[in-house]
Order: structure tokens, then sequence, then C-alpha cells
């Protein structure tokens, strides 16, 4: 029987979001912010999926749209993925580094687990399709806000068992259509919940735990953070500060 993505000795998971800051925090989303993780001895890695106009998949965030592109002086992700990846790559470039495929992440970094942090409505059936050519769907957990990108993906996976979540936002949203899927018992097809820190607490775990998800929290960033996490019984930590991550979860394990 296959293992599962979520196979690991250690708890809780430790993830470094979008690399981490290992390389810097200007470098999320490079192969030298993976690279980092990976030297600092991560074996799971959160990274961000949009579909270039050219057909790649390519590691990178963007802004949420024009308004948060203004405010964050970036690139709204809408925008992005109108380009090409050579124009992406012309106009685009995080701390100075190229914006990589997905494809070249996998191939570069055979030893680690990605979580795939789907962005945009065109990518589920492309991602299914490179995954199976790399046989790397086993290393993957592909989530995100959408339910139905995830219903997607997996259909378009066929018969092969696939790993996938289900991202909660900030509890301030007025409309959490995510949270009531999982309050209501009415979310099926996932193996974990990536909720916002600000949504952590021992009840909510224990409801993702009762209602047989693993809960993962996103982004811890400081110590207070953590700590909070780890006590209150999560499963995996994606956090940016990745050398803060390994120190507080090594303090709190010994």
């Amino acid at each position: 029987m296959p293992k599962s993505f979520w196979d690991d000795s250690s708890r809780p998971i430790t993830i470094a979001h979008r690399g981490g800051d290992g390389a810097g925090g200007n470098k999320e989303n490079t192969l030298l912010a993976f690279r980092a993780a990976s030297k600092l001895g991560y074996k799971y890695i959160e990274t961000d999926v949009i579909l270039c106009a050219s057909g790649e998949l390519v590691a990178v965030h963007g802004a949420h749209n024009w308004l948060h592109a203004a405010f964050t002086k970036g690139i709204a992700r809408q925008t992005l993925q109108k380009m090409t990846l050579e124009q992406m790559n012309g106009i685009y470039k995080p701390g100075g580094e190229k914006v990589p495929t997905l494809e070249e992440v996998l191939t570069k970094f055979p030893d680690i687990k990605f979580v795939l942090d789907l962005k945009t409505d065109e990518t589920p059936i492309p991602l299914a399709r490179l995954l199976t050519r790399l046989k790397a769907i086993d290393r993957v957990c592909v989530t995100g806000f959408s339910y139905n990108r995830m219903k997607l993906f997996r259909q378009a996976c066929g018969e092969t068992k696939v790993s996938t979540g289900l991202t909660l936002g900030r509890g301030l949203r007025f409309r959490n259509i995510n949270m009531l899927l999982l309050t209501s018992g009415r979310l099926s097809g996932v193996e974990a919940i990536f909720m916002h820190h600000s949504l952590v607490s021992a009840p909510m775990v224990s409801l993702v735990h009762r209602r047989g998800f693993k809960a993962v929290v996103w982004t811890a960033n400081s110590k207070l953070g953590i700590k909070h996490a780890i006590r209150s019984g999560i499963d995996g930590l994606i956090s940016d500060r990745i050398g803060l991550l390994k120190e507080v979860v090594a303090a709190k394990t010994k």
C-alpha cells in the first residue's frame, strides 16, 4: 500500500513556507529558498502554483488583485498568468532570481515533499498531467482555498491515490464556506486542513481531528504562535522563519 504524504516520524512536521527566509526574505519561491530550506534539514516545503500563458506551471504567488498589487508593489496573479514564462522572467525577479517552473523544483529536489497551493482555476488539470509524467504524485499534497479545484485535481488523477487539503482563511472573514464545510461534516476527499494561525485553538484542532483530517497551521512566524500551535495539538507547522521554527520545535520536543 502506498505511503501517505504525511508519513513522518516527527511531530509536528515542519514546513518551509515558500522555502522560508533561509536565503533572504525577498527570495521566496525561488530555487535558492528551497535549497536553503533543504540544507536546514527541511523535508517538507510549501510553494504556490499558477499556469503561464506558455503552458508551464510555475512556483509563484502573485498579488491577489490589482489593489493588492499596488499596495505591495507586486504583480497581480491575473496579470502573471497572461504572460509567457519568458515574459514573466523578464519582468518578475524575486530577489533577483528567476521564477522556477514546478518541473524544475520537483526535479532538483527529489527528496523533498511539497505542499502545492493552487492559486488559479487553470492549474488542476495541467498539474495532474505533470505529476503523472514525473511520477511525483506521492510527493505532493495539493491544497488551496477552492474546494472545486481540489475535486477537479482528484478527478484528473483518475484512480491514482492523491493527497489533497483545504485551506481555511482568517477567522475575521464574514463568509467562510470552507469553515462551514468542515463544521457541518460535509467535507470529504481531503487529508488535511490548512488553517490560518488566527484560528488555532485546542477545540479547533480537536474538531479537525474528529473529522478525520490532519491539522496544519499557516503561517506561524512568532515564537509565541509556534508554541501555541504545538500546545493545541497540530500535526504540521508552516513558517517563513524556518530557523526559528526548527529551534522552537526542537526545544518543545526534547
